[in-house]
């Protein structure tokens, strides 16, 4: 981004609190970087520093939803935007957001959005929210917050910290002018709390002044500073001239708001609060206890770091803050040896310093600033996607997985059956497959079509699925997007009009990479002449190695006993399948169980197509069996897979997740793309589904028992090849994508 670039910070108002000293410190880095920095609020008591810092600040009403208000300011942001002459636009707040997201979509002007609390989304308020084209949230449970509640892809939210200013928070702080302004004394024992005093944020203030009585009694010449100000200010300050007055002294301190917190904060040797203030403490090398509204984490040590992060260091989901859980953390505070003390106060000052510094939060927002400057254009995908199928659902999983690889948050937009549930499950974008209006409108805003995974390009399902995709890649082609195929399986292509219609459009596209070397034959003799083809591997083959103690949890759950041996079971309807095929499984799956000692488990990949063949299957057997009754995530099934002994597959997805986890595998061919791929992971135990007999199902399976520990070791091996050559998938997608050509 280049320096003097006009960047406008809005925000509701700038009085005390997390979110707008964060604006005020973002400010000043950026214009220390050479940018051209403008503030809008309300107004409050960090506008002085602002402009003394050379920030220009409008005053705006962005404090409430009050319409009149709400109308003037749009007024006088529109305004604001056209005689600064604002590069990007970045809002810090509900009111603001919500304004600027109407006025951006008139005037057009690159929109970010920050996230620094959770929000209420009753009362149709979720509906006055605008995140704006990419969001940065202040931590990671407020980017899952904003997934879940507001469906944001995943893609288009950043996660930032709370930067502090290390030179202005430090131990070097002099304070002499605010021990003389409030009477503290160096044999003063002081503890500081920092926050907004409104009935929202003013729990542990209360209760802190509950307590003090009791801490007297332990502690010499306690002085307690409480800064803040807001709608319980005056309840506060009740209860703190109620218990000095039973003191007979000035024990409890209010302050009111002030800016000066890092001369507030030198004089304590304890401090307490939540997030931002905390952060500024600990780079004060001041211990500090984290307590406030949302919860209670107590005092900050190494044990206590990984929750403040995910917290940010705000409670949320922690304890219930108390009056005894702070005078227990207190105490043990003060009970601890001066070198203990020094050390926890040395470790807070290191994290800040390392990783909440304000030149990283800088970092952060310049990043996100250049991707909506760029515009990045939009990356379509094309598939079989919301279908309710494991395997296709794995391939779209992987896909997103292999481009987020080779590029930080990609502009997905998924083609999906169910839009809705794509989006929740992959945090991408997704419209209808068969919303020709919606596709052509993304089509003129994307760069590159991805026809995606599986095996697209074929007709012996039918020719009207064949038709829909390469119907979707000729309007990408007219549209000069650049197209490619990923890691596709070709064929069979039978009738003569396919194959011609096929040929004219492949021929065009600008990568082809394949699963297989058969789908590569396939391409040839149907007379593709495209040049840019590459065989890599299925794109499922990167999904990680499952977690078993899930996939225990999940077997538990159905009603299996994890304790015997497992043998996983994927059959789908097909064609001609008759009585006699549904007996020989049954039969082999009997033998399995009288032979070795599995229990089988039919696991359906694709319910609506699964469950009633393996259920007349379950009938035909002598020996009891479970079948998996919920619809599952691939992870879950995943590690569903990860716990059987052995499968017997007909969907491909079942055969991929047992290499992936290394399980022996026998493979019933239906497809040729089934032999395809257990001849590419040197698998030899299939067979195809017109010759499956009770004899060579049990043959097979007794192969595989013969040698079980070898093929164990080679699908380890495999694996790990293959996984290699289905990333290059994702890698020539960002090369083209941004480039235009691929250097394979």
């Amino acid at each position: 981004m280049k320096k003097g670039a006009n960047i406008l910070l809005s925000l509701m108002q700038l009085n005390i609190g997390g979110a707008e000293t964060h604006v005020v410190e973002l400010a000043k880095e950026l214009k220390r970087r050479g940018f051209n920095v403008v503030v809008t609020s309300n107004g409050g008591i960090y506008v002085k520093e602002l402009e003394e810092y050379g920030i220009k600040h409008y005053r705006v009403p962005l404090q409430n939803k009050n319409p009149f208000n709400m109308f003037k300011a749009a007024c006088l942001l529109k305004k604001i935007i056209k005689d600064e002459n604002i590069d990007i636009v970045h809002s810090h707040a509900r009111i603001p957001s919500f304004i600027l997201g109407k006025l951006q979509k008139r005037m057009k002007f690159p929109f970010v959005t920050t996230a620094h609390w959770v929000f209420n989304t009753g009362y149709g308020l979720k509906y006055i929210t605008d995140w704006g084209e990419k969001t940065v949230a202040v931590s990671e449970d407020i980017k899952q917050y904003l997934m879940d509640n507001y469906h944001v892809p995943e893609g288009d939210i950043n996660v930032t910290i709370n930067g502090i200013d290390t030179d202005k928070f430090s131990s070097e702080t002099d304070c002499s002018d605010i021990m003389s302004e409030f009477g503290i004394d160096e044999t003063d024992t002081v503890i500081t709390y920092v926050s907004r005093l409104d009935e929202s944020r003013s729990l542990v203030a209360k209760q802190l002044i509950e307590v003090v009585p009791e801490l007297c009694k332990q502690i010499d010449n306690l002085k307690i500073i409480l800064v803040g100000s807001g709608d319980d200010y005056s309840n506060v300050k009740a209860a703190a001239e109620r218990v000095n007055a039973l003191l007979n002294r000035d024990a409890i301190i209010l302050t009111g708001a002030r800016t000066d917190i890092n001369k507030l904060i030198a004089p304590c040797k304890l401090f307490v609060g939540v997030s931002r203030a905390a952060l500024e403490a600990m780079a004060a090398g001041k211990s500090t206890v984290i307590a406030g509204n949302e919860g209670y984490i107590g005092l900050f040590d190494e044990n206590k770091l990984q929750i403040g992060i995910d917290t940010n260091f705000c409670c949320r989901g922690c304890e219930p803050s108390s009056g005894e859980l702070l005078k227990r953390d207190i105490l043990k505070f003060f009970s601890l040896g001066e070198d203990e003390k020094r050390k926890l106060g040395e470790y807070g000052r290191d994290l800040v310093k390392r990783e909440y510094s304000v030149s990283r939060m800088a970092d952060d927002s310049i990043k996100v600033y250049d991707w909506a400057l760029g515009k990045n254009s939009e990356i379509l995908i094309s598939g079989y996607y919301g279908f309710k199928n494991s395997g296709d659902d794995a391939l779209l999983k992987a896909i997103i997985q292999d481009l987020k690889t080779y590029k930080e948050s990609p502009n997905i937009v998924v083609l999906s059956a169910n839009p809705k549930e794509t989006m929740s499950c992959y945090k991408v974008r997704s419209v209808n497959r068969l919303n020709i209006f919606k596709i052509m409108k993304h089509m003129g805003k994307a760069e590159l079509l991805i026809s995606g995974g599986g095996t697209l390009i074929q007709d012996r399902t039918s020719t009207k699925s064949l038709w829909y995709y390469l119907t979707i890649i000729s309007l990408a082609l007219r549209l000069n997007m650049r197209v490619m195929l990923y890691s596709n399986g070709i064929g069979p292509l039978e009738k003569k009009k396919n194959i011609l219609k096929t040929k004219k459009i492949l021929d065009k596209v600008d990568l082809i990479t394949l699963r297989d070397e058969r789908s590569y034959n396939t391409l040839k003799e149907i007379g593709v002449d495209n040049e840019n083809v590459i065989i890599t591997a299925d794109p499922a083959l990167e999904l990680d190695v499952a977690d078993e103690n899930r996939g225990r949890e999940i077997l538990e759950a159905e009603g299996v006993n994890t304790g015997e041996k497992l043998l996983g079971v994927s059959i789908r309807r097909w064609q001609s399948l008759g009585t006699e095929f549904e007996e020989s499984v049954a039969r082999a799956c009997d033998y399995a169980y009288e032979k070795y000692g599995y229990y089988a488990v039919f696991t359906p990949m694709q319910s609506s197509r699964d469950t009633a063949i393996m259920q007349s299957i379950r009938k035909k057997m002598k020996y009891d069996s479970s079948i998996i009754s919920k619809r599952y995530s691939v992870e879950d099934v995943m590690s569903l897979t990860k716990c059987f002994g052995l499968c017997i597959g007909m969907r491909l997805h079942t055969l991929i997740y047992a290499v992936i986890n290394s399980v022996p595998l026998i493979g019933i061919a239906y497809d040729p793309k089934i032999s395809s791929f257990m001849e590419y992971t040197h698998q030899t135990h299939y067979i195809d589904v017109a010759n499956v007999t009770f004899e060579r199902l049990k043959t097979l399976l007794d192969e595989c028992e013969a040698s079980y520990d070898e093929i164990k070791d080679d699908l380890k091996e495999n694996y790990i090849a293959l996984r290699d050559q289905a990333r290059l998938n994702g890698k020539y997608a960002i090369e083209l994508y941004e480039k235009g050509s691929v250097d394979a």
